[in-house]
């Protein structure tokens, strides 16, 4: 690092962040039950936000460019690509601002459960899991990859932060195979800041029966409008919305028109009300802004709008840092009863979203669940799901069952009236 600032201010860069990122993982490839290969790396890259400080017709800007530099670039390599950048940010015409407020720290130790466990043991525990859960001829684990990854990371910039910290993943993806009565395959995948094996296993589990499901499923559901039930994945999906449209890069251009203290979850129609927190997934922002939890929504009304360093000076606004996981305080209902109204549980799409700008979603159904008028289930697959989250967010009701990852925790599923099925 201090090379490199030599290298910056010998190219005549006098504002800039580093953020430099040492990461150890072991990985591990399995088809079927058989370990395929097994990978152990260690990398090391520095990335440089290189700022350029200029003004035009009188009015200042602040451009910036990143580069990434790797071990074993010569000090003449490094100079080039620091050259070549700074030209660059002549180019980008940002209004000026100013960097956070600087913080300095001694390294912040991991908070996972295996933050002192060797990254090989954690992936074993991981595989035997997968190795260990229950399937047979018929369904089982096709393919999986598992990477338990440890990152060191320093952010050190002109302005006076200098802070580190170590943060810990396990995240990985697999496929679940069901060969009869239809052969299907449906991919999943997973990212856990602890080693949480019983949710994996749930995961799993889920997995191998949904499979069976939806080889099963031969129909696709009424067309119409009905309640549908999302979970998981897709709720997380649909609690987007609130998070981007309350962002401070939505909030300076126009694209969203709320403030603190706005009703953002409209009237109150008959649902819960959301309480959503902004939670801190890493002790500092990609910035070295000092991360903590925070409230977004209580009872609907906005609490925080959020982000990095440039859209908060332009909004005179506290810079927050960037969010990846929230948190829902919410859950009156159990999924059974759920499943009880006869709403349809959409359990898997091709690929489900939310527009941040409307609020609208939709997606491709893969595998969905309808109980029959004896009580059995019966598996849907086709059609797809399409609706309005201005128009039901007031009518929502969250289970007690709860889920969770890296992302997101909160109610396991959601229970939204009135959306539009296309199917047979």
């Amino acid at each position: 690092m201090d090379r490199i600032i030599q290298l910056l201010q010998q190219c005549g860069v006098s504002v800039y962040r580093l953020t430099d990122t040492l990461t150890e993982a072991a990985e591990l490839y399995f088809i079927k039950k058989k370990l395929d290969i097994p990978r152990f790396k260690k990398i090391e890259i520095i990335q440089a936000e290189i700022f350029r400080d200029f003004e035009e017709d009188g009015k200042k800007y602040r451009g910036s460019t990143t580069i990434y530099m790797e071990q074993g670039l010569t000090d003449e390599e490094i100079v080039q690509k620091i050259k070549n950048a700074y030209f660059a940010a002549s180019f980008v015409k940002n209004p000026f601002y100013e960097l956070p407020a600087p913080s300095r720290s001694d390294l912040v130790p991991s908070s996972s459960d295996y933050k002192d466990m060797p990254l090989e043991e954690a992936a074993g525990k991981a595989a035997d899991l997968f190795l260990s859960v229950e399937s047979d001829a018929r369904a089982f684990i096709n393919s999986a990859e598992i990477f338990v990854r440890r990152s060191r990371v320093r952010i050190l910039d002109s302005a006076g932060t200098d802070v580190s910290y170590m943060r810990d993943v396990l995240r990985g993806e697999f496929v679940a195979q069901c060969k009869e009565p239809e052969d299907v395959e449906q991919y999943r995948q997973f990212s856990y800041t602890d080693l949480d094996l019983a949710s994996l296993k749930e995961k799993l589990e889920e997995a191998i029966r949904d499979v069976r499901l939806r080889a099963a499923a031969l129909g696709a559901p009424e067309a119409g409008t009905r309640s549908v039930i999302l979970t998981g994945e897709n709720l997380r999906e649909l609690l987007n919305f609130y998070m981007a449209r309350s962002a401070s890069d939505m909030v300076y251009p126009g694209y969203s028109t709320w403030k603190e203290g706005d009703v953002v979850q409209g009237e109150d129609q008959g649902g819960e009300r959301l309480n959503l927190t902004l939670a801190s997934a890493r002790p500092f922002s990609s910035e070295g802004i000092p991360m903590r939890n925070r409230p977004l929504l209580r009872d609907g009304v906005l609490c925080t709008v959020h982000g990095g360093s440039r859209f908060a000076h332009y909004l005179g606004i506290e810079p927050t840092g960037s969010y990846e996981k929230v948190l829902l305080d919410a859950g009156t209902m159990s999924l059974e009863d759920m499943r009880k109204t006869g709403a349809l549980e959409t359990v898997s799409f091709s690929d489900f979203q939310t527009d941040e700008m409307d609020g609208h979603f939709a997606g491709e159904i893969r595998l969905a669940l309808q109980r029959g008028e004896t009580g059995e289930t019966i598996p849907l697959t086709g059609g797809s799901v399409n609706g309005s989250l201005l128009e039901s967010q007031g009518r929502m009701i969250f289970s007690r069952e709860r889920y969770r990852d890296a992302s997101y925790e909160g109610p396991l599923a959601v229970l939204i009236p009135d959306v539009r099925i296309a199917g047979s």
